[in-house]
């Protein structure tokens, strides 16, 4: 690898670096894929930059860094900043977010991503965004370039500056960053910016760039068989129905009105012919919706009605809920092929019933495949990605080179401890559990000098396990749909709780279950209660289904795995670095049995105990005493 330049910013390489960057080089030099299990410590962020972004540069290619974490963009934004430092390289960087998260217009928080995109189109195709206007102008060419030349002076910088400047010129800033892309050698975005095939052929259009011609990374790449899913899954509930009916009642659209009360009434039907007294959900078939509907009108034009009709809406109000009908419809149309399609019903919090339909995807390979069959190269890299051949598999990436490298921060820093007397297993439920089990994470937040998380599979067993805890130390509980801004700030709160000590209740795929950073003294002790296994209903049923038709591996993959998946994230979130001193608990009896055992890392050493207390004790007073 010595014989290979590579822009390496710092004077020497952690363990199994120079490896991780030797197969990078491999990979882009023959156009292939690789897929990278690097535990945290490992420094993947510049292990795949620092070779790549050398071999983009030198053959004329554009490098996209593709990550969910808006945390990570400022990462990999720091990251190239150090290599321009050291290497004095003349390169160009665009770091993307969500367009509607780069938007400066006011009142837009409220909308979903699909309705911002469809209200940016309206106002952008009617001329009626003075943002968007304004960095389209001849007549403001000249502020613009020196904008433009402004961001390409001080570039690396993070999207939020790129924004802020705009914004303060009156102008677009995506429009502004998508202008600087057209010449950018690498562009920092989200999954879907790539993942989304509308959305790609849009950007990539309009920035003048190719799959061909580009090497995409996939960060956290753990993550991509759910987005993968979920952007090919759309859903309609009666709800929505209703509101697109006051809607089309409010402004008068008497031609949809009576569809509108059609589809409804439809619903009802579907319900009432498929839905049991005992059941709340049920797989139905595309014919179920599409032949009611054509009885009496062309679906075809129906959506271009509803089209029409959502546009004049979205004048007067952001939001259409016609528009969402609109969608959901087009999509129903769509392949039979790695989908499922369902009903399912649901209660409000007064007890009201009502209905949703869903279209489900259960094939992830279906986004992907276009996209490494076109790519020069695909590097897939996560702490997390194992077992890789699972995620080979789902992703259907048939010629990926695979690599797992070990942890490199010292075993003496960290105590891994099975907990084998307690369980979460549903059979095995009830108050005596929930009182050992919180008897247990007692012992232990009271032995841990400093903070502790408690990850639960669910709020419900979170509630049920808390009200046991007796501990001296100040208990932090995490609710669902809580807004941004009050996760960041109980996050803050706990963070300044390290010195006398205090614990997090979480649930372990919620917002704190991985991508929070609490390195050094700000977490101790990570207890993980239980398996998070996903609710064994109607769709991870069909997944599993598929799974075992597709691989043989159902279960395993559909249903095990990913709840193992989560746990080992969860447990990532105790030592991020190799001066971090701390210990996991996987405090569930299943964990000791060998089929999970075996899904534990192999680096992951541990001890099975009764005594959990004792043990966590004892660890934290020998790294006292040195």
């Amino acid at each position: 690898m010595s014989e290979v330049k590579i822009l390496f910013p710092y004077s020497k390489f952690r363990e199994g670096q120079d490896l991780f960057i030797g197969e990078v080089i491999n990979a882009i030099e023959r156009k292939g894929n690789l897929m990278v299990h690097a535990p945290t410590g490992i420094g993947k962020t510049v292990s795949v930059l620092a070779p790549s972004l050398k071999f983009i540069l030198e053959n004329d290619l554009t490098l996209f860094f593709l990550t969910s974490r808006h945390t990570q963009h400022k990462i990999v934004v720091q990251t190239l900043k150090e290599i321009k430092d050291v290497h004095k390289e003349n390169f160009l960087v665009v770091d993307l977010i969500g367009k509607k998260n780069m938007c400066s217009v006011e009142g837009i928080s409220d909308l979903s991503n699909r309705e911002f995109y469809d209200y940016c189109n309206d106002v952008v195709e009617k001329n009626l965004c003075n943002f968007y206007n304004n960095s389209k102008s001849k007549k403001l060419t000249s502020s613009r370039s020196d904008l433009l030349q402004e961001i390409e002076n001080i570039n690396p910088i993070h999207v939020e500056e790129v924004v802020n400047l705009s914004k303060n010129r009156n102008f677009c800033g995506f429009e502004i960053a998508c202008d600087l892309a057209k010449k950018a050698n690498v562009i920092i975005a989200d999954y879907y910016h790539v993942l989304n095939p509308s959305i790609r052929e849009s950007l990539f259009f309009k920035i003048n760039k190719t799959l061909e011609r580009s090497i995409i990374i996939f960060d956290e790449s753990h993550n991509l068989p759910d987005r993968c899913r979920d952007l090919l899954s759309e859903n309609l509930s009666s709800l929505t129905i209703e509101h697109a009916i006051k809607e089309a009642e409010r402004y008068n659209i008497l031609e949809l009105l009576e569809f509108l009360e059609h589809l409804k009434k439809i619903y009802v039907e579907i319900a009432n012919e498929k839905l049991l007294l005992d059941t709340d959900e049920v797989l139905i078939t595309k014919e179920d919706l599409f032949s009611r509907i054509t009885k009496k009108i062309d679906y075809y034009q129906l959506m271009n009605d509803l089209d029409y009709y959502s546009e004049i809406v979205r004048e007067k109000q952001r939001r259409s809920f016609i528009g969402s009908v609109s969608n959901f419809l087009k999509t129903w149309i769509n392949q039979d092929e790695g989908f499922v399609r369902m009903m399912k019903r649901g209660y409000l919090s007064n007890q009201k019933q009502y209905t949703i339909i869903s279209y489900r995807c259960l094939d992830p390979s279906i986004v992907m495949e276009p996209i490494f069959k076109k790519a020069s190269s695909c590097i897939f890299m996560s702490g997390t990605l194992k077992p890789t051949t699972m995620y080979k598999d789902l992703l259907s990436i048939k010629d990926a080179t695979i690599k797992e490298f070990k942890n490199p921060f010292p075993e003496s820093n960290r105590l891994n401890i099975i907990v084998n007397s307690v369980t979460t297993k549903y059979t095995k439920r009830s108050e005596l559990m929930y009182q050992k089990i919180a008897e247990k994470c007692s012992q232990i937040i009271s032995s841990v000098p400093g903070n502790s998380i408690v990850f639960f599979p669910s709020y419900e067993l979170l509630d049920k396990v808390s009200y046991f805890i007796r501990v001296s130390k100040k208990l932090y509980f995490e609710k669902p749909n809580t807004s941004n801004e009050e996760r960041v700030d109980l996050l803050n709160e706990f963070k300044l709780s390290y010195f006398e000590g205090a614990a997090l209740m979480a649930v372990s795929s919620g917002s704190f279950g991985e991508g929070i950073d609490l390195p050094g003294n700000l977490l101790k002790c990570v207890i993980i209660v239980g398996l998070p296994l996903g609710k064994p209903d109607l769709e991870t049923k069909q997944l599993v289904n598929y799974y075992d038709k597709k691989f043989g591996k159902g279960t395993e993959y559909g249903y095990l795995f990913p709840a193992m998946i989560k746990c080992i994230q969860n447990a990532g979130r105790c030592i991020r670095s190799e001066t971090d001193k701390g210990v996991v608990v996987f405090m569930e009896e299943r964990f000791a049995l060998p089929y999970y055992r075996n899904l534990i890392p192999e680096d992951l050493k541990y001890i099975i105990t009764n005594n959990p207390g004792i043990e966590v004790e004892r660890f934290f007073s020998k790294i006292t005493e040195k």
